[in-house]
């Protein structure tokens, strides 16, 4: 057994760079795992039997007496210890350890294992970017057609690159995807609620969970500290809990295997605008508070503590549901502020306190004029991404943008496999026009709800 995963290793480590490159942006398939039958030694415990014991001692027998002429047919090679083992595998995509897990108990073990997830987790933020893009045909669907939503994915390629490809990674039956819907990545899972009910998915490994919610409002945080994904959601009626003065939210805490708890919590009055956005810990969202276009706050909620607090904000960095978009700038939370659908300058107004509630401002002057565009946030590289809020119900090619701050430049890139295909749009119903969620710095997981 060890000589066969040593085998397999060595294999793999030959082609992990094409596997790294073409996982996402290939269309080629990973090879089968080599299964040579004959290398394998069993341990006592799996019970060999009679006929296969004699084998072996006929065969160990034989080797002694090669020993003997000096023509030793057996290789004892010493073992690989089990640290290296994991180092070896956690560098490996997804996809083949997957497959590897089915290899041997110890490479089972080791894969499955927390701190393996964790060391994996922490190599892929590290060393691979890549980003997602949601769309879905739930709200116009030809004929009897499923409704789907479709999640792909692409690594973000040099400053030289003027095109990508992103490779569908999962589609998901009967989940809608309503217009001014998101789709983000936390921690290396993607969350959307939708009809009082949250669907969670792993699109590494392919892993889908629903369950439902006490409110149409719920968002997926992490907290980093004790490995604790949980949901927030606003069970209370608005306009139901202006005399009480509170608001009741529930706290969804995920746990292994599908397990859940709640618990319940509560705030002043607000009125929700946003989605919620996870950042190093704490659930972000803007509102108006006490009530509906009144004053302009953003609701905190840290994962760990259970504690829900609200924020002053400035005027603009709460507008109204389309023109109030939220995103992670240098690890802090900031609020993209365009002034009509079609803009060639735009401010970003950057939470630099949570504590005092003080907040920066930047004005960004763009080359290009951009129209219908949003704001996902940014790459890896500090560069502000700019991509459509809507798949066009046309045949047409998918770009998006990336505005450099210090150079104060704007390129533009080509995503093939993004609507630009009528063989896809007919075989899964698209008619007009869907939305789309692009979410940048998406990491791989190989962790399990």
């Amino acid at each position: 057994m060890d000589l066969h995963r040593r085998k397999i290793l060595g294999a793999t480590m030959k082609r992990e760079d094409d596997d790294e490159k073409d996982m996402f942006c290939g269309s080629r398939k990973l090879d089968p795992i080599p299964l040579d039958l004959k290398i394998f030694s069993f341990p006592a415990r799996f019970g060999i039997k009679p006929h296969q014991k004699k084998r072996k001692e006929r065969d160990g027998n034989d080797s002694e007496v090669d020993e003997k002429k000096g023509t030793s047919q057996s290789c004892k090679l010493p073992l690989i210890p089990l640290d290296v083992e994991a180092e070896i595998l956690s560098r490996l995509p997804v996809k083949s350890l997957m497959k590897f897990r089915c290899v041997s108990k110890m490479w089972s073990s080791i894969i499955r294992s927390q701190r393996f997830v964790d060391s994996y987790y922490a190599l892929s933020s590290a060393t691979r970017s890549r980003f997602t893009i949601a769309f879905g045909n739930g709200l116009f669907i030809k004929g009897d057609g499923m409704p789907y939503r479709f999640i792909s994915s692409s690594s973000h390629e040099g400053e030289e690159s003027s095109s990508l490809v992103a490779n569908l990674d999962m589609k998901i039956p009967s989940v809608r995807f309503d217009i001014g819907s998101n789709c983000p990545s936390v921690h290396g899972f993607l969350s959307y609620c939708s009809r009082h009910r949250l669907t969670i998915c792993n699109p590494s490994t392919g892993q889908v969970f629903t369950f439902p919610c006490k409110g149409p409002h719920t968002s997926l945080g992490y907290d980093p500290v004790d490995g604790q994904f949980k949901a927030l959601t606003l069970v209370s009626a608005i306009d139901d809990q202006l005399d009480s003065g509170y608001l009741v939210h529930e706290v969804i805490r995920l746990g292994g295997e599908g397990r859940l708890s709640r618990n319940e919590v509560t705030s002043p009055l607000y009125y929700p605008v946003t989605s919620g956005l996870c950042i190093n810990g704490c659930l972000y969202y803007g509102a108006w508070a006490p009530r509906w276009r009144s004053n302009p706050v953003v609701v905190c909620f840290d994962v760990r503590s259970e504690r829900l607090s609200l924020i002053k904000a400035p005027k603009d960095v709460v507008v109204s549901h389309s023109n109030s978009i939220f995103i992670e700038y240098k690890g802090k939370l900031a609020s993209f502020g365009r002034r009509t659908w079609s803009f060639s300058r735009f401010d970003l107004w950057i939470l630099e306190d949570v504590m005092t509630h003080d907040w920066s401002k930047q004005t960004f002057e763009l080359p290009l004029t951009l129209v219908n565009m949003t704001s996902p946030g940014t790459n890896k590289a500090g560069e502000i991404i700019f991509a459509p809020k809507e798949l066009s119900c046309k045949v047409q090619p998918f770009y998006i943008f990336y505005y450099n701050v210090e150079r104060k430049s704007i390129r533009r890139v080509r995503i093939h496999g993004i609507g630009d295909d009528q063989g896809f749009r007919h075989r899964y119903g698209f008619g007009k026009a869907c939305c789309v969620s692009m979410s940048p710095q998406h990491v791989e997981s190989i962790a399990s709800l």
